[in-house]
């Protein structure tokens, strides 16, 4: 996501696997710090959305995501 200081954030845009089950920006950060992820690297937001938008070869078109 876009920053007037540094240029730009970490956002992360997840799909839920299971609609009932949401997950929180501190459970994420959380689960990402276990996993040895750098805290530069750690996303200071979080978009839950219903699908990535994907090109024909099942890449993410990241130009698509929009932080509402």
């Amino acid at each position: 996501m876009p920053d007037p200081v540094l240029g730009e954030k970490a956002c992360a845009f997840v799909v839920l696997r299971k609609s009932d089950a949401p997950v929180t920006l501190d459970e994420l950060v959380a689960y990402l710090l276990e996993k040895s992820i750098a805290k530069n690297k750690l996303p200071e937001r979080l978009v839950v959305v219903p699908e990535m938008p994907l090109t024909p070869t099942r890449k993410v078109i990241k130009g698509r995501l929009r932080i509402p």
